[in-house]
């Protein structure tokens, strides 16, 4: 039977109070939640620690030395960092980097934490307006100082006149996914200088990444504990699409292309012609339009994935596909190490032979 892990480390920044910072390391968990999601701008976990808790300076001193007293209270505050590596038999693997947004000191104390989305909500966006402007410009132009790594999954999209308007950065962002349908969404991916060791990097654009990727394979009777799965057939769904394109003197183009009660998608495309904006609307709707299953399963905490990653599905109803992870959800604890994995669009379906 595999015995389950996790190593939870919490650093506290210097402070007035506490010029060298402090560490916190904790080996047990009573729960840990977190919930990744292309479809959000933040990643979420919260966890619960054991009711039996001492707080101890970090690391602890030597034997020959007098142990000081337990510290008093809940030392860690909001905007401490935090990472949960979790996994079996010693074998951890990071599953969240973030900050630490809210403390519950009452007993069991839970801590809740963000992404680095934290960061951008706290940092102000410098108001301004632009004639023209790409895509590249303008992620540049918002995360400049803030010290986030980013990369961009369409690579030179020219937005036309734009106004920045939101009083913060994380808000501008959430700005552009609603009016230009942009995502934006941090992504835990290995450091090349470092492999073994993981970053937060900020991923903005329409399509899902193909970079830092794994594909990881889940069969029923295997690894898959339940499904909530739907198959459907191109032909038996209802979706549309709505393409929007402004051109430079600031006229308004849209078309809508798919069933008109159908599920709506929205596309937006810069200063291109009616014909162009079909090609768009058409890519979309191939995209998103597809044989293949729909919904989410659950599987055990290995092997990991994450949002973005591809899932090799061999589901019960036999018809076996390549999926896009949309987004996961971890839950930790005393019941074990789950994952339910949600799927995107697929990559490739076929029937199993």
């Amino acid at each position: 039977m595999l015995k389950l892990g996790c190593e939870v480390t919490i650093i506290s920044a210097p402070s007035e109070n506490d010029k060298g910072g402090q560490k916190w390391v904790f080996n047990a968990l009573s729960s840990c939640v977190i919930v990744e999601d292309t479809g959000n701008l933040t990643d979420t976990c919260v966890i619960e620690l054991p009711k039996k808790i001492s707080w101890q300076r970090y690391p602890r001193p030597r034997k020959n030395k007098v142990e000081p007293e337990p510290m008093e209270g809940v030392p860690i505050k909001r905007g401490d960092k935090i990472t949960v590596r979790l996994g079996y038999d010693g074998d951890l693997k990071t599953r969240f980097s973030g900050y630490v947004r809210n403390v519950d000191t009452q007993v069991p104390i839970k801590i809740a934490c963000e992404d680095g989305m934290f960061l951008l909500k706290l940092s102000p966006a410098k108001q301004k307006g632009f004639k023209e402007i790409k895509l590249k410009q303008l992620i540049g132009f918002l995360l400049e100082g803030t010290g986030v790594e980013y990369k961009l999954i369409d690579d030179d999209i020219d937005l036309g006149p734009y106004r920045i308007t939101r009083p913060t950065v994380a808000e501008e962002l959430n700005e552009m996914k609603r009016e230009r349908g942009f995502k934006a969404y941090f992504r835990l991916i290995p450091d090349v200088a470092d492999p073994e060791k993981m970053k937060s990097v900020l991923y903005v654009g329409y399509e899902y990444p193909f970079d830092a990727k794994k594909k990881e394979s889940f069969v029923h009777g295997k690894n898959i504990i339940n499904e909530e799965l739907e198959y459907r057939r191109v032909e038996d769904i209802k979706m549309k699409v709505k393409a929007t394109s402004v051109s430079r003197n600031n006229v308004r183009s849209e078309l809508e292309m798919g069933d008109k009660d159908g599920e709506e998608i929205q596309v937006f495309a810069y200063n291109v012609n009616r014909d162009t904006l079909k090609v768009f609307a058409e890519k979309a709707l191939r995209k998103y339009k597809y044989t293949g299953h729909r919904g989410s399963f659950e599987t055990f905490g290995e092997p990991m994935v994450n949002k973005c990653d591809t899932a090799h599905l061999e589901p019960s109803d036999g018809k076996q596909g390549n999926y896009l992870i949309k987004k996961v959800e971890v839950n930790f604890g005393t019941g074990g190490y789950r994952q339910k994995i949600e799927l995107g669009p697929t990559i490739k379906t076929e029937d199993k032979k």
